[in-house]
């Protein structure tokens, strides 16, 4: 009568090691997609396509060099010059994006889809903070 017990942990062990680690184990990070739709006001739609932008370079750049690609200096200089051009129009942009989301005159449909779609931005420049500060400034490890 002890066994039953027994083989129930284990049976219910490897359902989870079956259905769970699959998952977690060879999942690969994907690319995160624009929004669909615009949210119809015109200062969130620009930062929205400005950080998108930004991040198909850091996306790309980040892919070539995962797959061991090196990328020539010249290339590399001119990704960095584009990508600081597309950081200091976020900058520009951004006060404008504050002032129409806090004080516009747009319903609140469109504000609650201009969140939805600043929240996917808020995504895209994470992980573009992260690639450029592993890749630029290194990890603890490599030090």
């Amino acid at each position: 009568m002890k066994n039953i017990p027994k083989t129930k942990h284990i049976l219910l062990i490897i359902v989870l090691a079956v259905f769970l680690i699959p998952g977690y184990g060879f999942s690969q990070e994907k690319r995160i997609k624009p929004p669909k739709r615009e949210s119809k006001i015109s200062s969130v739609d620009h930062f929205v396509d400005k950080t998108f932008n930004l991040y198909h370079k850091v996306f790309v750049y980040d892919s070539l060099t995962q797959a061991g690609v090196e990328i020539p200096t010249e290339i590399e200089d001119e990704l960095m010059e584009h990508a600081e051009k597309d950081i200091d129009s976020l900058w520009d942009i951004f006060p404008e994006v504050f002032d129409d989301m806090a004080n516009g005159n747009a319903n609140l449909m469109k504000k609650g889809k201009a969140t939805a779609n600043l929240n996917k931005s808020k995504k895209v420049l994470r992980y573009c903070v992260l690639m450029v500060k592993t890749y630029f400034v290194g990890t603890e490890e490599e030090e």
